[in-house]
This record gives C-alpha cells, sequence and structure tokens, in this order.
C-alpha cells in the first residue's frame, strides 16, 4: 500500500537509490513552480485516494466502530485522518534503508510476520475468538 502511493523511503519511483548522486536526481531536482507542483499534488491526492479506499475496503468505511452509535460520514472521515497520519509517520520516522537491509527486511521479517497473521486470522474466524463483532464489517452492515 505504501509503495503503491511512492510515498515512503523504500520506493523513489524507479528503484531505490543506492549512491548519493541517485539520492538528488529526478523530478524533485530537475522542475520547479508548476511542474513540481503538479507532481507533488498527484501524489498527495494518490494518498489521499490510497487512505479512502483503505478506510473503505478494510475497516468499515462510514460504518461506526462503536456498537450503538450512528453510522455516517463523520467515520469515514476520521478513519481517512488516522490514514493520513498513519502515512505521514511512517514516511518521516522510516530510515532510508541500503539494498541488503530491504530485502532482509522483507523476506525474513514481513514475510514471516504476514503468514503467521493469516494463520491468525483464520484461526479467529473459524473459532470466533472475538465473537461476532467484527461480522457487521465483513458482510457490509
Amino acid at each position: 500500500m505504501l509503495l503503491k502511493t511512492q510515498n515512503t523511503e523504500f520506493w523513489d519511483g524507479i528503484g531505490l537509490p543506492e549512491a548519493e548522486s541517485e539520492l538528488v536526481a529526478g523530478f524533485q531536482v530537475e522542475y520547479s513552480s508548476t511542474p513540481f507542483l503538479l507532481f507533488m499534488a498527484g501524489e498527495l491526492i494518490a494518498v489521499f485516494l490510497m487512505c479512502a479506499l483503505t478506510s473503505l475496503l478494510f475497516f468499515g468505511g462510514w460504518l461506526s466502530p462503536i456498537p450503538g452509535l450512528p453510522d455516517g460520514v463523520f467515520w469515514m472521515l476520521l478513519k481517512m485522518g488516522f490514514f493520513f497520519f498513519i502515512f505521514a509517520m511512517i514516511k518521516a520516522i522510516t530510515p532510508r534503508y541500503r539494498y541488503d537491509q530491504l530485502m532482509r527486511l522483507g523476506w525474513k521479517v514481513f514475510l514471516t510476520f504476514s503468514l503467521v497473521w493469516v494463520v491468525f486470522v483464520a484461526f479467529a474466524a473459524k473459532f470466533e475468538f472475538f465473537g461476532s463483532f467484527y461480522a457487521r464489517y465483513l458482510v457490509g452492515g
């Protein structure tokens, strides 16, 4: 999700930069004024749309996370704001990894965590660890 918006230090649009000369290349150096504004506006619009899709597809969109409270646009905007904050914090906090560090992180840490998480969610759904609390989000209402 973060790579799709090209909004992290993992990805600069072309590939992972490995040398200092590659860190100062690209549209951020070569363009100014209106073309730079259009590039940056396009990236922020992509982040905004990714926040909207994430909250809509994975977190219930306009549905209230607290049973008993009314559903509405407020919840959608609150969830989008939360994900925009997460995007901004990841961009501000994440260091620039070397290529070998990034491959080790992706293959040894993220892949392992993802597989364990899939198994956990499958068991939680099958044996209803959390009751039927999440069921209204799965069926859409």
